[in-house]
C-alpha cells in the first residue's frame, strides 16, 4: 500500500489523523461521528487549555442553533471511546462552570504515515461505516464565530421553537423489516432530561410537569426534583448512605415515596416539595407501587425460612396490611414491582426466575387469582405498567436474541408486541404521566474492559481489552494454575467464555453455544477443567468443560424451569463442585461430583438462605457468599451481608455487613481474607479480614469494579472495570 503523509495528533495509545478525520488506537481505525471527531479535534488540538461549552458550539454548530446537551453527549461518547490511560486517568477532563480540556499530554506527529494504510483505503473504510458519519467539512477548517447579537437572535428562536414542538432525538435504527412486530418508532419523539450519567430511578409526576430520581456519587444517594419545562433542579432529600430507589408518587403529585436500598427495607413518604420523611412500610423485598386511587401500597415479601413470595397490600400509611396470595414460585424476582391496573382490580406481576424465561401474570385484587398472559419469551423483565386506558403494558425487557433491555408495548389482553426502542442502549425503569402521554424511562450504557494490577498498584495499571461496547469480565473472572485467564464476554448478543494472555494476547474463544449464555467459569487447581454455568439445556445448570474448551458435559440437572444451579466453585482438590440450588426451597449451598453425580446439600441456614455469588478458599476450608436472613434489617447503609461458611462444618458461620451493591468476593492467597469491590458506585477495592475483622482499603478506582480475580499465587490482580451510567429521556407521541 502506497503510505500517505499527514499530520497526526498523539496522545495514549490513540492517533488523530486531522486530515483523513479518523482515529487509530494502534492499527485499528475508530471512524467517530462528524460532530464527536470535531469536537474531539478541538480539544486535542487545544493541548490542555480549557474549552468552554459555548467555544465548542460555535465552532462545530456555527450555523444552527443547538442546546449544551450537544456538547455533554459528544464528551460521554468520546470518554466511552477513549476509555482512560495507562495510568486510569480520563482523557477529558470537566471544569466545573468553565468547560473541558484535554488531561494527557499531546504530541504533534509532522509528516507522519497513518497507520500503513493507504489514502483509497482509509476511503473505503470510512465509507462502510456511513451510518455513522455525517458530510462535514474538513478538521482544518477555520472557526466562524457568531456575534453575540447573531447568537442571541438564534437562542431566542431556538427556545420558542422548542417551547412548541420540543426537542427531538432520532437515535434508533430498525434491526426488523415485520411491520406488524415493530413500533412506528420514527414517530416517537426522544428528549434527553439528563446528562450527569448518574441518575436512577426517574420518575415522572401525575401531570407531567415534573420529574423526580435519583442521583449517585460515590458514598451517598440524594432526591431531586426537575421541572421539565424549564429544566431548574432541586434536591428534596439530603445525601444519604442508605440510598434511595423506587421512587413514586401519589396520584394527586403531593407526595414522593421511595425505598430504602437495604436488602430488608421500608418505603417512606415525604411532600414533593422537600421535608421530613416518614416510614408507611416495612421487610418490603420488591420495588412497590402505589394504587391509582392513592390509598393503597403493593409489594413483594420474601418468607426466607420457608421460601414462598408474598405479595402484600397495605393501606397508604402501612395500617391494615394483608396477604394477597403466598407463592412458591418467585413473583417480582429482582425487585421487579406489582403495577396496578387503572381500574384498580388487578396487578401485572411478573412471574418466573428473572433471567430464566420471566412470565407475564395478571392477579386479581379481590380473589388473588392469577392468569398467565400470553407473551413473547423474554430473557429479563425488569419493568411492566399499564397504560391508563388498560388495553395496553409497557415493558422494559430484554428480548431472547438480543444483548440489551428495551421498551415494547403489548396489547391488553393480547395482541401483537411492539417494540419502542430499537438501540444499543439498555432500559430498566419506566414512569408514566396519568394522561399516557409522556414516558421517563432509566437509559443505561455499561462498558467494562479488562485491566491486570500487579498487586493492587493502580499506577501499574494495563488494559488488556478494548472496544466500545465490550462486557469484558462482567459474568466471571478466573485464573489457571498456568497463570492464563478465563473471562466472559459478549458474543452475538450472548455470553460466551474465552482465555486470555496476561498481556492481552492470544484470544481464544472457549465455548459458542448460539443462543445461549455461558457465565462465572471456574479453574481447578489442576488446572484440567472448567466449570461454569449455562443455560444451554433450558435453565441455569453447571457444566464442565476440559481447559481448552473441549469436552463439554453437563453436571447439573433441575426440574424444568423451576430449578437453577449456578456460581459454580471448586474444591481445593478439584474433586467437588459448589454450587447456588435455587428452586421450591430455600436457595442453598449444595455440591455435586467433579464427574457428575447425585447433588448433596452443603448449607443448611435457619431462617435465611445462601444466595449468588460463591467463592472458596483457596486452602478448601471457607466458602463465601450472600447471605439473605429473615431478620436482617440493616439500617445505617447500603449494605450486603456477606456469610463466610465452614465447608466441613468445623466452626461457626461468619457475616460480614458490607457496603457493597454487588456481592462478588475474591479471596487472598493464604485464605485469611476476601476482597470486594465498596462504595455505591463500586470503586473503592477493600480487603475484610476473617479473624480481626477489620477491613483495609486497597485501592480506590476511577470508575467501576464489576469483577475480580486474584493470580494463584497472589501477585497480579485482574479486573473487570469501566462505566455503569444512567440517564433520564422523556418519550412523547407514543403509539
Amino acid at each position: 500500500m502506497s503510505q500517505v503523509s499527514t499530520k497526526l495528533y498523539e496522545f495514549g495509545a490513540f492517533r488523530l489523523d486531522a486530515s483523513e478525520r479518523v482515529l487509530w488506537r494502534g492499527e485499528e481505525m475508530i471512524v467517530l461521528p462528524s460532530k464527536v471527531f470535531d469536537t474531539l479535534w478541538m480539544l486535542v488540538k487545544e493541548e490542555g487549555r480549557v474549552v468552554s461549552k459555548s467555544e465548542l458550539m460555535e465552532a462545530i454548530w456555527a450555523d444552527a442553533f443547538v442546546e449544551e446537551s450537544n456538547v455533554s453527549q459528544n464528551i460521554y461518547t468520546l470518554r466511552r471511546t477513549l476509555g482512560v490511560d495507562e495510568q486510569g486517568r480520563q482523557f477529558i477532563e470537566t471544569i466545573p462552570r468553565r468547560g473541558y480540556r484535554f488531561a494527557v499530554p499531546v504530541k504533534l506527529l509532522e509528516g507522519a504515515s497513518n497507520g500503513g494504510v493507504s489514502a483509497n483505503d482509509s476511503q473505503a473504510i470510512a465509507a462502510d461505516q456511513t451510518e455513522l458519519v455525517t458530510p462535514s467539512a474538513p478538521a482544518e477548517k477555520e472557526i466562524r464565530p457568531r456575534s453575540a447579537l447573531r447568537y442571541g437572535l438564534f437562542a431566542v428562536l431556538g427556545i420558542l421553537i422548542l417551547s412548541a414542538l420540543g426537542f427531538s432525538v432520532y437515535q434508533f435504527v430498525n434491526r426488523r423489516a415485520e411491520k406488524d412486530h415493530i413500533a412506528p418508532i420514527e414517530q416517537l419523539r426522544f428528549q434527553r432530561l439528563t446528562d450527569s450519567g448518574d441518575v436512577i430511578h426517574p420518575t415522572i409526576s401525575p401531570d407531567g410537569e415534573r420529574m423526580a430520581y435519583t442521583r449517585l456519587d460515590e458514598e451517598q444517594g440524594s432526591v431531586w426534583i426537575k421541572q421539565i419545562a424549564t429544566g431548574n433542579s432541586i434536591q428534596i432529600l439530603p445525601p444519604s448512605r442508605k440510598g434511595y430507589r423506587s421512587l413514586a408518587f401519589s396520584p394527586d403529585g403531593q407526595y414522593l415515596f421511595f425505598r430504602d436500598e437495604a436488602d430488608s427495607g421500608s418505603i417512606y413518604q415525604t411532600s414533593a416539595f422537600g421535608g421530613a420523611p416518614k416510614e408507611v412500610a416495612d421487610n418490603v423485598w420488591s420495588d412497590f407501587s402505589v394504587s391509582p386511587d392513592g390509598k393503597r401500597l403493593a409489594f413483594v415479601r420474601r418468607d426466607i425460612g420457608r421460601n414462598p413470595y408474598l405479595l402484600i397490600l397495605s393501606n397508604i400509611d402501612g395500617s391494615g396490611e394483608r396477604q394477597l396470595i403466598a407463592s412458591q414460585s418467585p413473583l417480582g424476582d429482582g425487585g421487579v414491582a406489582p403495577a396496578w391496573s387503572p381500574d384498580g382490580l388487578k396487578f401485572i406481576v411478573v412471574g418466573g426466575l428473572q433471567w430464566q424465561d420471566p412470565i407475564l401474570l395478571t392477579i386479581d385484587v379481590a380473589t388473588g387469582q392469577k392468569t398467565e398472559l400470553k407473551a413473547p419469551i423474554w430473557r429479563a423483565v425488569t419493568r411492566a405498567i399499564w397504560t391508563p386506558n388498560g388495553k395496553h403494558l409497557i415493558l422494559a425487557a430484554r428480548a431472547i436474541d438480543e444483548q440489551t433491555s428495551q421498551l415494547w408495548m403489548l396489547p391488553y389482553p393480547e395482541g401483537a408486541i411492539r417494540r419502542l426502542t430499537n438501540d444499543l442502549e439498555a432500559y430498566f425503569w419506566l414512569s408514566l404521566s396519568a394522561d399516557g402521554r409522556m414516558l421517563v424511562t432509566r437509559q443505561q450504557r455499561v462498558v467494562s474492559h479488562l485491566w491486570l494490577l500487579a498487586g493492587a498498584d493502580l499506577k501499574k495499571a494495563r488494559q488488556l481489552t478494548f472496544g466500545v461496547r465490550n462486557f469484558d469480565g462482567y459474568n466471571g473472572l478466573a485464573w489457571t494454575p498456568d497463570g492464563r485467564i478465563i473471562f466472559s464476554a459478549l458474543t452475538n448478543n450472548f455470553t460466551d467464555l474465552y482465555s486470555i494472555n496476561p498481556d492481552g494476547s492470544n484470544r481464544v474463544q472457549l465455548t459458542a453455544n448460539a443462543g445461549q449464555d455461558n457465565t462465572f467459569p471456574a479453574v481447578s487447581s489442576a488446572g484440567r477443567y472448567i466449570v461454569f454455568t449455562s443455560n444451554r439445556a433450558g435453565s441455569r445448570q453447571i457444566w464442565r468443560m476440559d481447559i481448552d474448551g473441549r469436552n463439554q458435559k453437563q453436571l447439573t440437572f433441575g426440574e424444568g424451569q423451576k430449578e437453577s444451579a449456578q456460581y459454580a466453585a471448586l474444591s481445593s482438590d478439584g474433586r467437588e463442585v459448589f454450587f447456588i440450588k435455587r428452586g421450591a426451597e430455600p436457595e442453598a449451598i449444595w455440591k455435586v461430583s467433579i464427574e457428575g453425580g447425585t447433588p448433596v446439600r452443603v448449607s443448611r441456614l435457619t431462617g435465611a438462605s445462601a444466595e449468588g455469588f460463591l467463592s472458596i478458599s483457596p486452602d478448601g476450608k471457607w466458602l463465601a457468599y450472600y447471605h439473605v436472613s429473615a431478620n436482617q434489617r440493616p439500617r445505617d447503609e447500603h449494605t450486603l451481608r456477606i456469610g463466610v461458611l465452614p465447608t466441613d462444618g468445623a466452626a461457626e458461620l461468619k457475616l460480614f455487613d458490607l457496603p457493597v451493591r454487588r456481592p462478588i468476593t475474591q479471596w487472598s492467597a493464604d485464605s485469611t481474607a476476601f476482597d470486594y469491590a465498596a462504595g455505591l458506585n463500586s470503586s473503592s477495592l477493600r480487603r475484610q479480614h476473617l479473624d480481626s475483622g477489620e477491613s483495609q482499603k486497597l485501592c480506590d478506582f476511577p470508575d467501576r469494579i464489576f469483577n475480580l480475580a486474584w493470580s494463584r499465587d497472589g501477585k497480579n490482580l485482574v479486573v473487570s472495570r469501566g462505566e455503569q451510567q444512567g440517564d433520564a429521556l422523556l418519550i412523547t407521541n407514543l403509539p
